[in-house]
């Protein structure tokens, strides 16, 4: 975790790489999964990448929410959510969206740790549609 905070891994500045996948990933989403809706009008979308150091109070908060363990090194959390004010909803493309930024981290990171992990891809919520508003969306 250290080398990505410090910027210093060969491949450059981590966080910044897998933003900007995580936004082609979204924008790519039915290439990536073949039933999904093609053309999705995605019309917001923000992708925050935030490191989680194994001490922090986030960490259990982080540990809780995922039903894991941080790590001893740390961990990275990566939220997307899309806006659409479509038909169809736009969890896929947040998924993928989370997907892509995680695979190119791993890709970017696995020269300096072979152990490197992907885990609880998840959808936490969802705000309209024909389900209505569920998750951290639901109203109480």
């Amino acid at each position: 975790m250290g080398m990505i905070k410090n910027h210093a891994l060969q491949k450059g500045d981590v966080l910044a790489v897998a933003r900007v996948a995580g936004i082609m990933a979204v924008k790519n989403t039915s290439i990536l999964v073949p039933l999904a809706h093609n053309n999705v009008a995605v019309e917001g979308c923000s992708i925050d990448l935030s490191l989680v150091n194994p001490d922090d109070e986030d960490a259990a908060i982080v540990s809780q929410a995922l039903e894991q363990q941080i790590g001893s090194c740390g961990g990275l959390k990566i939220q997307v959510i899309c806006e659409s004010t479509g038909k169809t909803g736009v969890e896929m493309e947040a998924m993928c969206g989370v997907v892509g930024a995680a695979l190119t981290v791993v890709d970017m990171c696995k020269s300096v740790d072979k152990d490197i992990t992907i885990t609880d891809v998840k959808t936490i919520g969802k705000k309209g549609g024909k389900s209505g508003d569920w998750g951290i969306f639901a109203k109480e």
